[in-house]
């Protein structure tokens, strides 16, 4: 259990900006607490939907969805909406894998990224602000968990990008039948309270967009980098946000 709670830690540590404690910090841990990604993305979710109920008692549906949406990148540090900025600017940017993964390592932002995140948060706000507002928490926290297991899909189904050290070098260490399992159990236990058609239909759009995108950067780089799991973890989030909102009116 107290290595468990270390890997939990290591995970909390690393993808969002929660204290933490002090933890018996590896490489090797860190690559192991992977399992519990998608029960950071619970976490996160659990804050944005917390705040936006806490507004919801007395501002209207669009300022309380702006208040979570700002709760959450405060939570993460903006780390997923970072990488979606970088691949953008990377990708969209380059056309060699070497200068391609130059770009994304830049900390300057171009205009792909400034385009990139603006349409990101223009489809969150829109597409939460058209969800029944006592349905938006459970549709936050589902969404956020289960589109982090996709990540972890990725990490074990395609290899590291990049050579050189970075603060994903522990991407590159394999994961474990055990981690690969329990991220996917934390990643749909949320689903539970998601209508199963709404679950059913996210978990086809998930497939395409993780096919789409390990096969894209494949071809361009030759596997994924962090920015890589920030993009496709948005990617699917949003994804989440448009398959709900689709279908929650005809069922």
């Amino acid at each position: 259990m107290k290595q468990q709670l270390n890997l939990f830690f290591h995970a909390l540590q690393f993808y969002s900006r929660i204290p933490a404690g002090k933890i018996d910090y590896s490489e090797e841990n860190l690559a192991q607490s992977i399992r519990y990604f998608p029960l950071v993305g619970s976490v996160v979710g659990i804050v944005g939907a917390s705040v936006f109920m806490l507004f919801m008692l007395v501002f209207s549906q669009g300022v309380s969805v702006t208040a979570a949406l700002i709760s959450m990148i405060a939570v993460t540090g903006a780390l997923h909406e970072d990488g979606v900025s970088d691949f953008f600017d990377g990708f969209g940017g380059a056309y060699t894998r070497e200068r391609i993964l130059e770009i994304m390592k830049d900390s300057h932002v171009g205009a792909y990224g400034v385009i990139s995140l603006v349409l990101l948060l223009l489809a969150k706000f829109s597409l939460l602000t058209s969800i029944t507002p006592e349905k938006v928490p459970l549709v936050l926290i589902a969404a956020h968990t289960s589109s982090r297991f996709v990540a972890v899909a990725l990490m074990k189904s395609s290899s590291y990008a990049r050579t050189e050290n970075s603060k994903s070098a522990h991407s590159r260490l394999s994961l474990s039948r055990t981690t690969v399992v329990t991220a996917f159990v934390f990643g749909v236990l949320p689903l539970v309270f998601i209508p199963p058609l709404v679950s059913a239909v996210a978990a086809i759009v998930y497939a395409i967009i993780l096919f789409a995108l390990k096969h894209y950067v494949e071809k361009k780089i030759g596997g994924f980098t962090g920015d890589v799991l920030g993009t496709l973890q948005q990617f699917c989030e949003i994804a989440f946000y448009l398959v709900y909102t689709a279908l929650i009116s005809i069922i």
